[in-house]
């Protein structure tokens, strides 16, 4: 299955502005986690690490619509966008 990140605000400076939308290809079953893994060893260690213990807090957006368990399974041509969460003040 093909799906399309998107790496915005902090998650887009810690990639780098030539990674910050990537067509990646994953297994037909896989879900959130195996593509923050995928991120992990093919993108940015240090995002895919910071993510998986929660060092890094990143709203997640799959297709417009914000996700948080890690076991969701991920579609054909789905959008997973990955953002700075908003902040109150």
């Amino acid at each position: 299955m093909k799906v399309t990140v998107v790496f915005l605000h902090r998650s887009g400076e810690i990639v780098g502005e030539n990674k910050r939308v990537l067509s990646i290809d994953l297994d037909n079953e896989a879900t959130l986690k195996d593509l923050v893994i995928y991120i992990r060893d093919n993108v940015n260690k240090r995002l895919g690490e910071g993510l998986l213990s929660s060092r890094i807090v990143l709203s997640i957006l799959v297709n417009g619509v914000p996700v948080i368990d890690w076991n969701y399974k991920l579609a054909d041509n789905s959008r997973i966008v990955f953002l700075t969460p908003e902040m109150g003040g």
